[in-house]
């Protein structure tokens, strides 16, 4: 409690309601009083002093009369002992007064006070208990004396049970706080043991506190596991494929090079087997992509079965699967797992009340012979699989090098093919089709030919299945449909409006709406008549869907176009399908016409085939024609059209049109 002299004073002197004199209130305690002087003046013998305790200090009063009063009173004494009677009598008044005010003031203030340490306390218990970590106070001998609701709920003990119990049996590893308090956060990750005793991932913080002369340990510990899970699932999907739960390509190239590394230090071999699912785009664009995606699903199980727990089983994407084989191998186990999945994937599929075939084709390389890193083993095992395609599919092949020079061949031709369509290096080359009974050209079949500057002439049977197999025969076929209106368009300006051309439709390009569209901008482009152009596609591009190629013909016939069924006899027509096909002509594979002078049974073919064809209204047109004896033959049977080197061979376009009109007559001489 401090005494206020000045605020004492005044309150005194007005309790006294005196106004005679001045008065002066100093603290002596320090021996540091102010002279009187300082307060009322210099000093004067009619001044009055008066000292004073309290508390602990020592004050000094100071008083004098007013001139105005010593001018109304004479009597000094009378002054002296009325002025001290009411100055002393309003100073005790006045610190009565002063000190239960400051005592009413202490004790407001200390009930507020502690009422805010109260409301305090009971916001930071309440903040303490709606945590979601889990913080506990720890003393020095390492037993819990606070928790928090958390806790309780972390280690699934009642509250009540936490206080007494020791840090190291909730934290087994975590007795040493004094070390965690400055532990980097990675060694801060500990396992908790709940009242199950199931261990719970723990994040851990720690901070020492002095509470007076005791030492105690402020613990924040945080519920690692939803956090691992959250990890575990990203892991899971960086790592996986989400629809059939194999590893993806990124894993398998980090596990692939693990296996290799296991090989070499035990010098023993690997395997890589790539396996490509047949026909899965027919299935996946005919039933829907959920029935595709049951088939990969179906596929993956498929294979799991028949692998090793050392084995590795992984979906690049698509339907491109790899196996990676290890542990002791030889060539006849690895074939005899490839023999297993192309069998396993050859059996049919249900797919939601549908049945489905695919099978596969498989590439298989060996480590070490066919690479020592992991990109090289698959490179030359998709190259082995393709080869295992261009065999038929639904079988497997083990690398070789010459694949190895067949794929960079490969990727030369197809390089240089798109340099060749960029730069017009193609050429349209044609072959006369001729009447079998008159001899006369009734038009040509267009072939494509291209000549390199650097590889020079290469054989179409080069370069169409590189151009099929990657793709570029669309755009290329699309160049053939160009240039051929163009020269059915100049014939026209030329008066040889009564030639047809034959053009050669791959199976890409064989499609609905995008090929009925190309050919409606071409024909309105050049402004040809459609019924000079004939269109053929070969009997097993026409049957992989008989409906679709149906409708399709349909649409082609109704806008004028001739159609054909190219190399007729080598597919699996059925003859249902043939009379329903809005057709004009089939053509008759050279394979067949090439021994009828000899083979019996093609003779027996070829002349059914002719017949077929007329009682269904079909021109017949026969192919490969190069003797005279095929062309009695033919004429015999009654054949209708033929084309071969026994009639003209392809030539480029410009010598054709020098060719027809010399009009040569081009039966042989009997």
């Amino acid at each position: 409690f401090v005494l206020n002299a000045e605020r004492l004073l005044e309150q005194a002197i007005a309790r006294s309601g005196f106004d005679g004199f001045h008065a002066a209130m100093v603290d002596v305690t320090d021996g540091a009083a102010l002279p009187v002087a300082g307060i009322m003046g210099q000093p004067q013998r009619d001044d009055y002093r008066v000292g004073l305790a309290f508390a602990g200090r020592n004050y000094q009063l100071s008083f004098r009369p007013t001139a105005a009063y010593k001018e109304a009173e004479t009597g000094a004494g009378s002054w002296m002992v009325l002025s001290a009677g009411l100055l002393m009598t309003g100073m005790l008044g006045a610190l009565m007064l002063l000190i239960s005010g400051e005592r009413a003031v202490i004790e407001e203030q200390v009930a507020d006070r502690t009422a805010r340490l109260r409301d305090r306390e009971a916001r930071l218990e309440a903040i303490l208990d709606n945590a979601a970590d889990a913080i506990v106070t720890v003393d020095a001998m390492g037993i819990l004396v606070s928790a928090n609701a958390a806790t309780a709920r972390l280690f699934g003990y009642p509250p009540q049970h936490l206080i007494g119990l020791s840090f190291g049996s909730l934290v087994p590893n975590g007795a040493e706080l004094a070390r965690l308090a400055t532990a980097a956060p990675e060694d801060c990750v500990l396992e908790g043991r709940n009242v199950q005793g199931e261990a719970v991932p723990l994040s851990i913080s720690v901070a020492p506190v002095l509470m007076g002369r005791e030492a105690f340990f402020v613990c924040i510990l945080r519920d690692l596991t939803e956090q691992q899970r959250s990890q575990e699932r990203i892991y899971r999907l960086a790592h996986h494929d989400p629809l059939t739960g194999l590893e993806n390509r990124f894993a398998l190239n980090v596990r692939l090079e693990q296996q290799l590394a296991l090989a070499r230090r035990h010098n023993e071999p690997a395997a890589v087997l790539f396996i490509d699912l047949d026909h899965f785009k027919k299935i996946n664009d005919s039933l829907g992509h959920a029935a595709g995606d049951k088939l990969l699903v179906g596929a993956a199980e498929r294979m799991k079965d028949l692998l090793r727990e050392v084995d590795t089983l992984a979906r690049l994407g698509g339907d491109e699967f790899i196996i990676v084989l290890a542990g002791p191998l030889t060539p006849d186990s690895v074939t005899s797992v490839a023999v297993r999945v192309v069998e396993s994937l050859s059996q049919p599929y249900q797919l939601g009340g549908a049945t489905a075939h695919s099978g596969c084709s498989v590439g298989v390389a060996l480590f070490p012979n066919d690479g020592e890193d992991a990109a090289t083993l698959i490179r030359h095992a998709d190259m082995a699989m393709y080869a295992a395609k261009r065999e038929g599919r639904g079988n497997f092949q083990f690398f070789s090098p010459e694949m190895n020079a067949a794929t960079h061949e490969h990727l030369l031709l197809e390089n240089r093919m798109w340099g060749a369509l960029n730069a017009e290096g193609f050429e349209l080359y044609l072959q006369a089709q001729v009447e079998l009974d008159t001899g006369r050209v009734i038009g040509a079949e267009v072939l494509l030919r291209w000549n390199d500057q650097e590889l020079g002439n290469v054989e179409p049977s080069r370069f169409i299945p590189v151009a099929e197999e990657s793709g570029m025969i669309v755009p290329l076929g699309d160049w053939v449909l160009g240039q051929t209106m163009k020269l059915l368009a100049q014939w026209q300006r030329e008066g040889l409006d009564e030639l047809r051309l034959s053009v050669n439709l791959s199976a890409r390009q064989f499609s609905g709406a995008p090929l009925l569209a190309r050919l409606d901008e071409l024909v309105a482009q050049y402004g040809i008549d459609p019924s000079l152009m004939e269109l053929e596609i070969t009997e097993t591009a026409a049957m992989r869907d008989p409906e679709a190629t149906r409708l399709l013909l349909r649409q082609l016939r109704t806008r004028g176009f001739k159609l054909a069924i190219d190399d007729f006899g080598t597919g699996y027509s059925s003859l249902a399908y043939l009379k329903l096909f809005a057709i004009d002509r089939i053509k008759i594979d050279r394979g067949f016409v090439k021994d009828i002078e000899h083979n019996p049974n093609d003779a027996v073919i070829v002349a059914a085939t002719i017949g077929l064809a007329h009682s269904l209204g079909l021109t017949v047109v026969a192919e490969g024609v190069e003797t005279q004896a095929q062309w009695r033959f033919l004429r015999g049977k009654h054949g209708d059209e033929a084309q071969g080197y026994l009639f003209a061979r392809p030539m480029p376009a410009g010598e054709f049109r020098e060719f027809i009109r010399l009009q040569v007559q081009l039966v042989p001489d009997a």
